[in-house]
């Protein structure tokens, strides 16, 4: 009889050895924003101050290879192309540019230095 329960015992342990192990080597990859390459020229049309709908100012400008979006006098954030006419931060804020560079929509805008709104609010801005 001890020997019996010893060996369920036994198969018991040795059962969840794998599970157990399997955990200890499972790796989270989060995935990024789908990032692309474009040239500094494609940027230039961007280049401008939008007025923003609750008067606020938006401002992009590129130095070398990076591009950068700056609200009012607050400090500039670095935006990474994921389309030639859309952009996104770190922090989940999206630029969508329409109107041949004429407008801009701002998703989640809160997230942004020195703006006057909660995280997820979107605005539209206009030269």
């Amino acid at each position: 009889m001890k020997t019996a329960l010893f060996g369920v015992v036994a198969a018991l342990a040795f059962a969840t050895i794998p599970a157990a192990h399997a955990e200890d080597t499972s790796v989270q990859i989060k995935g990024g924003h789908g990032r692309i390459h474009i040239n500094q020229g494609d940027f230039a049309e961007y280049i401008q101050a939008y007025s923003l709908t609750n008067g606020q100012v938006l401002k992009f400008s590129q130095r070398q290879t990076r591009f950068y979006a700056q609200v009012d006098s607050g400090h500039r954030v670095e935006i990474f192309p994921i389309a030639k006419d859309r952009f996104v931060t770190d922090s989940g804020t999206r630029f969508d540019f329409s109107d041949d560079a004429e407008t801009v929509g701002v998703a989640n805008f809160g997230r942004l230095p020195l703006a006057q709104a909660v995280g997820d609010t979107i605005v539209m801005a206009k030269r």
